[in-house]
């Protein structure tokens, strides 16, 4: 009996003994639970899934120290160590870093419906933070060359003398791609001039690339794609990086990003500071690298009111000047014999503001506005043009999951206002604009292997009408490993007189845009193949081949006509009779084995006028071609080559150019929290000036040459990078 007794109570013993412990894994980013995360403790095979509202409730724990490690797909698998037994009513909040490398298992935004690349019909490619890390090194002050590097994508120059870029997609020119921040469109018409120029890659985690028509997403610009700029979140563990950076011309970057938060708040802070010194590099007494003073200041502040909740408000102020031209009149001042400069100015100050909520069910409710100022002051020798633009952005959507569907509708108003500086020219180009767009999308799983995307999109436009864009794409899973895609669009662009050729002439002698002119309208389709495997058991392979066509009818085009009886000469648009074409098609190769990584892409590009004397668009290269080996080991060193091929292009007057090949070399090393970086661009110092002059006298009023390939030649710069925290 006494036996009997003491096994009673030895059991009740080991009863009691017996816990209960509560996880919640949740998104580090975005705060929201993460369904099917996996929870072992390490050294078992005891485990358990989190379900879809993320909670994971461990029965059964007895007393102890435990170290349980969290996995999901496409996200950084976490250790945690807990002493059991705990307080029955503690719940245990786990943070997952979602790995943005897992390329298949991106989460994208740019399509509107949140989701894993390889889930969404719509083709996103994604630059991830890999590519930000090594910009920041490379070029710290802006995005251009990052951008110019991607498969498909053209950096075209439009000064030679102060350095300003543009961006062209597949052949079209810069004004046809939407350049997005988060989400908001910032930069078009007068203040896409220097947009690329003015991006510092420090803050970004991914860029977001959509191309082709695209106007039923997001509304007007995006007739050759989309670049959505993906700004990094708060983070619970802070982070505080630093970097200095020394190019071999005298030019030098600092910066410094902060982030951090707290259960109710977070907190992001963006610092940048450039400056160069005027440099000419190629023996003609003018400017390749302008002086240039150039700082950005953006805080952006998060409020978390409940875990399912998101307020954040952004600020930025963007000042950027710099001075090309006659060397001697850039750095003395501009006197008889050498009176030529080009002195830009410009102020960019936004704000943005966001509320996301989550409502459960998958239900998710976005309210988006934002007020943008761009001021810019350009002076060449003894002209001037000064204007300022005020645009605003407000939208409101709703995400509905229902049944095997996703569908998000919403609207959204814009404004455009440009206003010239009557004092500096007597041709008043002012013009405003009034957008209110209404669309909707929907995503419909059909089985495990077909996904059938459609849209539509109503914009109703104050002075050129309405535009309504239909938009399709289909999925096609033909395995876990090997997907099909095909999709198309209409899109649309509202005529303004900014555009890569007039920036060229900082808009001297243009005209308005007159009433007869209409707005420019597209037709677009694209198909592609992606496959992602392996090779043997540690390498990872992905391939993609894609092909695209674009028609722009009523293209914008540049004519003159002389003034009665003064001599001069006036530039006006007009819409061509003939639709410009672009069409062709991309092949990219990626493979990954442990710390290995190869990119190869091809681009061939087939852009057409229509018209018999001049059937090339100017500066669209029939072949692209893009090649990156690294070897990276964290925490320790980075090797990265780069080489790059642009074939023959046409110019305005119908001439071909010649091909060229560019390459570069980036040398990383980590010491504790510490990066040194010495980055070698342009190793063959191929310059246009090497084919041929740029610059066409007489010096004290010259004109340039259209350009095609760089300036400045070989390039070394030094940097170091501190983690703080």
């Amino acid at each position: 009996m006494r036996v009997f007794l003491g096994f009673l109570l030895l059991l009740g013993e080991t009863v009691s003994a017996q816990h209960r412990v509560t996880m919640r894994i949740i998104n580090e980013d975005s705060r929201q639970p993460i369904a099917g995360a996996s929870v072992i403790i390490k050294g078992t095979n005891r485990g358990w899934i989190s379900d879809s509202a993320g909670m994971v409730r461990m029965e059964g724990m007895i007393t102890g120290n435990y170290v349980f490690h969290a996995s999901c797909l496409g996200y950084t698998g976490k250790d945690i160590k807990i002493m059991v037994p705990m307080l029955e009513c503690d719940t245990i909040v786990v943070t997952m870093e979602p790995d943005i490398e897992m390329l298949g298992d991106v989460v994208v935004s740019s399509s509107r419906i949140d989701g894993r690349i390889k889930d969404l019909p719509t083709r996103v490619e994604v630059l991830g933070t890999e590519d930000m890390e090594e910009e920041t090194s490379m070029h710290p002050s802006n995005v251009a060359m990052l951008l110019s590097e991607a498969s498909g994508i053209q950096t075209q120059q439009t000064s030679a003398s102060s350095g300003n870029v543009q961006i062209r997609i597949l052949g079209l020119d810069g004004k046809y791609t939407q350049l997005l921040k988060d989400g908001f469109p910032m930069f078009s018409g007068f203040s896409n001039g220097l947009s690329v120029m003015q991006i510092p890659p420090l803050d970004l985690s991914q860029v977001e690339l959509i191309k082709g028509s695209s106007s039923s997403l997001y509304g007007g610009d995006a007739i050759a794609g989309i670049i959505n700029l993906i700004s990094k979140k708060p983070a619970v563990r802070p982070e505080w990086n630093v970097l200095a950076n020394q190019t071999m011309r005298g030019g030098a970057d600092f910066g410094s990003y902060y982030r951090a938060r707290n259960k109710h708040w977070g907190l992001t802070l963006l610092n940048t500071f450039t400056h160069q010194v005027p440099v000419d590099i190629h023996n003609d007494g003018f400017t390749v690298l302008p002086k240039l003073t150039g700082f950005t200041m953006n805080p952006k502040l998060f409020w978390y009111p409940m875990d399912s909740a998101t307020v954040s408000l952004a600020v930025n102020t963007t000042i950027d000047h710099r001075i090309g031209g006659d060397l001697v009149a850039v750095k003395d001042g501009p006197t008889a014999a050498h009176p030529y400069t080009e002195d830009n100015r410009s102020d960019r100050n936004y704000y943005q503001l966001e509320y996301v909520q989550h409502l459960g069910r998958g239900l998710v409710l976005t309210v988006r506005n934002s007020t943008s100022l761009f001021k810019r002051d350009i002076g060449i020798a003894d002209y001037r043009f000064s204007g300022r633009q005020i645009s605003t952005f407000s939208e409101a959507s709703y995400l509905v999951p229902w049944g095997h569907h996703k569908t998000v509708a919403g609207a959204n108003f814009l404004t455009d206002r440009f206003s010239e500086n009557r004092r500096t020219d007597s041709l008043i180009r002012d013009y405003g604009f009034a957008t209110t767009g209404f669309f909707i999308q929907d995503d419909w799983t059909l089985g495990r292997h077909w996904v059938l995307e459609t849209g539509i999109r109503n914009d109703c436009q104050n002075r050129f009408g309405n535009f309504l864009l239909p938009r399709v794409s289909v999925l096609y899973k033909l395995s876990r490993e090997l997907s099909l895609r095909a999709g198309g669009g209409l899109g649309y662009k509202q005529a303004t007189l900014f555009d890569g050729r007039t920036e060229e002439t900082a808009y001297r002698d243009v005209l308005p845009i007159g009433n007869t002119v209409k707005a420019e309208r597209s037709s677009g389709g694209n198909a592609d193949m992606s496959y992602t495997g392996r090779l043997g058991e540690d390498m990872r392979v992905t391939v993609d081949q894609a092909f695209f066509y674009t028609r722009v009818d009523h293209p914008l085009v540049l004519d003159s006509m002389p003034s009665n009886g003064s001599g001069m000469v006036f530039a006006y648009f007009t819409n061509a009779r003939q639709a410009y074409t672009t069409r062709g098609f991309e092949t990219s190769l990626r493979l990954r084995q442990e710390d290995w990584s190869l990119f190869a892409g091809y681009t061939y590009v087939d852009a057409r006028t229509g018209t018999v004397a001049l059937p090339h668009i100017a500066l669209a290269p029939r072949s692209k071609l893009v090649f990156d080996l690294s070897k990276e080991k964290d925490g320790n060193y980075r090797v990265a080559l780069e080489a790059f091929y642009t074939g023959p292009q046409y110019l305005y007057d119908g001439s071909k150019t010649r091909e060229y090949w560019t390459a570069g070399l980036l040398l990383e090393k980590v010491i504790h929290r510490v990066s040194l970086v010495l980055n070698f661009e342009d190793l063959t110092d191929t310059r246009q000036t090497r084919f041929g002059a740029v610059l066409v006298p007489p010096v004290a009023r010259p004109t340039f040459k259209e350009i095609y390939a760089p300036l400045e030649g070989f390039m070394l710069n030094l940097a170091v990078k501190a983690r703080i925290l």
